[in-house]
């Protein structure tokens, strides 16, 4: 890949150019000062929920992005600190502190502190324990990146799932990258303020009473539920988090492609039904047992087409799934039962029935009550999957530098859950899941990953 103007082709200006995001911080100070005066920003309900999820032992609400690039294509490093400072300056939520009074809310802080939001490694092993490493959501800021001076680079990016979703975060990347774009068009380019509505009520109107009241009394199973059945796992002790990730070729990504299309099917029909088959047995399901795995449901198909909505901000719901084990079934068999499910549900109002209990839980308890309740009585589901969905390459571009290699996942769960999380770029199929565990757990975690790649059929007629 040619060389970009403006980029450097190795990793060795790192050190040398870092000085210049410091003084681009400062500059920034004055061109937010009327910002500032702007105390806090309202804590959304899903803000809440998302470190309900860590209070109650289910997840640590970090989202992870790694980014690999060839040894002689990579984004300067002094212009990506440039960058990442403008983008919180243009996001201010991320330039700021969670504060969980009684009624929680974002508490802005001065914008030179965001300075620690950008850090280097040295080591692959450095950089994958900055990708792993919780940040604390009483500090700012609330998105992280790690440069990796090394041959190849790379650059690891975390944000608070508080602040956002998967879908949110691919937006944020987009972002960062077009400011890194402009900035290396432009160097006096500021990027504008993004701004919004980060609740989930945008998308709770759009629906009448009516349909709000036939949803909360007729779609409760699509509440998660903690399940009884646990994947396999050693017993807590001297855990660290990890993330273990499968990497599908794009020559076996095709061919699962060939095979959904074939079946009138999805490629994240295919790798749900890999997923239940794999779980029958990892779980020892007895033959007819049903076994439930909810997924994630992106809320923002409900908002009209090109409609603005903040760039920041949770909008993932679930739906819940349910298959009954049919031993020595074909997995095309098992792909229509899926199949079946998942048309059924995309053909009803998905995913509303949470959102719907949220909105009506905080309007009328408000926020400290409504936090009690839920901390006494969220359940979380033992297995989940969610997917991502595919990175887009065109976007993903440093000024015309592109990764080699990306994916993203969620949070990184507590024992004794479980996710298998789904990305896609450049047409090869990431599969990951996330935990604090040992090494056992993580030898019996990728031995699953591979479990279920190759479970995934292979068309003979792609």
């Amino acid at each position: 890949m040619a060389k970009a103007p403006g980029l450097v082709a190795t990793h060795g200006s790192a050190s040398s150019s870092l000085a210049a995001g410091q003084i681009y911080l400062a500059g920034l100070r004055s061109n937010i000062l009327s910002d500032m005066r702007e105390p806090s920003f309202k804590a959304e309900i899903f803000d809440q929920v998302q470190r309900l999820f860590d209070l109650n032992g289910f997840n640590d609400h970090q989202l992870h992005c790694l980014l690999s690039f060839e040894s002689r294509s990579a984004p300067d490093a002094g212009l990506l600190r440039k960058a990442l400072a403008a983008t919180i300056a243009a996001i201010p939520i991320l330039g700021a502190r969670y504060v969980a009074e009684p009624r929680p809310f974002w508490e802005r802080l001065e914008p030179q502190e965001s300075a620690a939001a950008f850090e280097t490694a040295a080591t692959p092993d450095a950089l994958e324990a900055f990708l792993v490493r919780r940040a604390d959501e009483a500090r700012s800021p609330q998105v992280r990146l790690c440069w990796l001076e090394a041959d190849p680079p790379a650059a690891a990016i975390t944000l608070n799932h508080m602040i956002c979703d998967g879908a949110g975060f691919k937006a944020y990347l987009y972002f960062l990258c077009e400011t890194y774009s402009r900035l290396a068009a432009d160097p006096a380019y500021v990027p504008p303020r993004v701004d919004g509505d980060r609740g989930l009520s945008q998308v709770v109107t759009r629906f009448s009473l009516a349909s709000r009241i036939r949803a909360l009394l007729f779609e409760q199973g699509d509440n998660n539920r903690a399940g009884a059945r646990e994947f396999p796992m050693e017993p807590s002790g001297g855990d660290v988090p990890f993330i273990a990730r499968r990497r599908v070729a794009r020559e076996r990504t095709s061919a699962v492609r060939a095979h959904a299309r074939r079946h009138g099917a999805t490629l994240n029909d295919e790798i749900l039904a890999a997923f239940y088959l794999c779980l029958f047995r990892a779980l020892d399901v007895p033959p007819v047992e049903r076994l439930a795995i909810p997924i994630m449901v992106d809320m923002r198909r409900y908002l009209e087409p090109g409609a603005p909505f903040a760039l920041l901000t949770n909008l993932s719901s679930t739906a819940m799934t349910s298959l009954e084990r049919r031993p020595d079934e074909p997995f095309d068999a098992t792909l229509a039962r899926v199949k079946a499910t998942m048309d059924t549900k995309k053909g009803g109002a998905i995913g509303v029935n949470a959102f719907f209990k949220l909105d009506l839980l905080f309007r009328h308890c408000g926020d400290a009550r409504a936090n009690r309740i839920l901390r006494r009585r969220l359940e979380n589901p033992l297995v989940c999957m969610t997917n991502i969905g595919v990175i887009d390459e065109a976007r993903l571009s440093f000024a015309g530098v592109r990764p080699s290699d990306a994916f993203l996942c969620g949070s990184i769960k507590y024992k004794p859950y479980f996710q298998l999380a789904v990305t896609a770029y450049r047409d090869e199929i990431t599969l990951s899941s996330n935990l604090y565990g040992g090494t056992a757990d993580r030898r019996r975690v990728e031995a699953f990953l591979a479990e279920v790649e190759a479970e995934l059929p292979a068309d003979s007629q792609a």
